[in-house]
């Protein structure tokens, strides 16, 4: 089924947006929110769909993203034409038949891969960048954090 986004407007609330977008002959309405924190001397600016979203587009990740993305243009400012074809919304079973099997995965065999050491610089820093997060996004850093793999020695 063909995924477009009809139209992205303003929601009452500060920094949130109403997403109107059609899945086949269904139409769904969204609330977008996009937070922007400062980390270290860097803008993070965070937009995420309301659960959902999250919900309707748990096996269709790809269409999610480009919603998303065009959520984040129009917050930016940029020009975006809608409606918007955003992909193809797959069932369920579908999404899990196309998956690879992650064993195969090269990025499974991280034996193979040459390890390099994180130098403490960069250690230092890393670490500098977390110390100054406020304390609601602590918990969502660390899970990003944990989601990475990295091997130093």
């Amino acid at each position: 089924m063909k995924v477009q986004v009809l139209s992205v407007h303003p929601a009452i609330e500060l920094n949130t947006h109403q997403v109107l977008v059609s899945v086949g002959t269904d139409t769904h309405k969204f609330i977008f929110t996009t937070e922007v924190n400062q980390v270290g001397e860097h803008l993070l600016q965070t937009t995420r769909g309301d659960r959902p979203f999250s919900e309707v587009f748990r096996f269709n990740q790809r269409v999610a993203m480009n919603v998303t993305n065009l959520v984040v243009k129009l917050y930016n400012g940029e020009t975006v034409e809608l409606p918007a074809d955003v992909g193809i919304f797959v069932t369920p079973e579908t999404a899990l038949s196309k998956q690879k099997p992650f064993e195969h995965s090269i990025l499974a065999n991280t034996d193979s891969q040459p390890s390099k050491a994180v130098d403490r610089e960069t250690r230092q820093k890393a670490i500098a960048i977390v110390e100054e997060l406020p304390e609601s996004l602590l918990d969502e850093a660390v899970k990003f954090l944990e989601s990475l793999y990295v091997k130093g020695e």
